[in-house]
């Protein structure tokens, strides 16, 4: 077997087994939204439209790896409790453009709150050089993935 399949598969069973442990022991149960009728899907839209600043619904849509269809009512959800506003993209009549309402920045700051607080108390169990480690793991992790063809 060739050194490239080999590495490929080792590397699927390296992610497979390291996403799950990763997002259970550094963040453990999304208990951020257990007061608001909102799902951990809809933090990561407000989170990725954050980072944007204004992005397509066609983009939010390929970020999350739903259906433009599926899509929809998340934001429709978003939109009812006025987290987000939707705008026609003025280069292209037929996209909508999604923006974070000051309603909704205040929102995800909150939230974000509550994980960082927790994150840290987890990290605190770690030397300093496995945070480091972890810090610098994570973003060759985001580097490279971010090469990737969508």
């Amino acid at each position: 077997m060739p050194d490239s399949a080999t590495n490929t598969r080792e590397l699927v069973e390296q992610t497979l087994s390291i996403f799950p442990h990763m997002s259970k022991k550094l963040f453990g149960p999304v208990h951020i939204l257990h007061d608001s009728p909102l799902h951990h899907t809809h933090f990561h839209i407000l989170h990725i439209v954050e980072d944007a600043g204004s992005i397509r619904t066609t983009d939010i849509a390929k970020k999350i790896a739903v259906k433009k269809s599926n899509l929809t009512p998340l934001l429709n959800k978003l939109f009812d409790y006025n987290y987000i506003t939707r705008s026609q993209d003025p280069d292209d009549k037929r996209a909508i453009l999604i923006e974070l309402t000051a309603v909704g920045k205040t929102f995800l700051a909150e939230k974000k709150e509550i994980i960082e607080t927790d994150v840290e108390y987890k990290l605190a169990a770690l030397s300093e050089v496995d945070r480091e480690k972890l810090s610098r793991a994570v973003a060759d992790l985001h580097d490279v993935i971010g090469k990737l063809n969508e």
